[in-house]
């Protein structure tokens, strides 16, 4: 009931008004100020300015130190073959025991050879242990004993890591 009298009351008040500011000076008139008119002068004084720091001797009279731009690194060309082979090295490293091989260690010791001569940014070197890993668990929850299809994957990842490997070493090697 006190909505209902509230609108009609104001709507009878802004219709007998000569304006809009009419209008506004009874809603504040019964209101009072709004939360934003109450703020405003806190809300928008003058920030102080950012300290300053003193410039190198080279660079006074220079004005600021321009800011460190952000360089997308654009990946290699050879990337996608080297994703290649450390998922190569990566399902050998699971493979090869498995079937009996007497080198255990070997295949994950030439993924780490291989990042430490390549140096990849942390976002590429991320992405080669990624694959690595994913080839590795994918032949793990696959083979529980070395089979015939197991050996003849290692002699084809063998002959492909070889391939590979001189690819890379002569289209793009120094």
């Amino acid at each position: 009931m006190f909505r209902v009298l509230f609108i009609f009351t104001l709507l009878a008040a802004l219709a007998g008004s000569s304006g809009p500011s009419a209008a506004q000076d009874l809603f504040r008139s019964i209101f009072g100020p709004s939360r934003w008119q109450r703020d405003w002068p806190q809300r928008w004084q003058r920030m102080p300015p950012p300290p300053t720091q003193a410039l190198p001797p080279a660079q006074q009279g220079k004005g600021a130190p321009k800011e460190a731009v952000k360089v997308e690194t654009v990946p290699p060309p050879y990337d996608g073959e080297m994703s290649r082979l450390a998922e190569i090295l990566g399902a050998l490293h699971y493979l090869r025991p498995l079937c009996g091989a007497d080198d255990g260690a070997r295949w994950r010791g030439e993924m780490q050879d291989l990042i430490e001569a390549e140096q990849p940014p942390p976002d590429r070197r991320d992405r080669m242990i990624a694959s690595f890993n994913r080839s590795y668990v994918a032949y793990e929850s696959s083979y529980r004993s070395c089979t015939p299809a197991a050996s003849l994957a290692i002699r084809r990842y063998l002959d492909e890591g070889v391939r590979l490997s001189r690819e890379i070493a002569t289209k793009y090697g120094n």
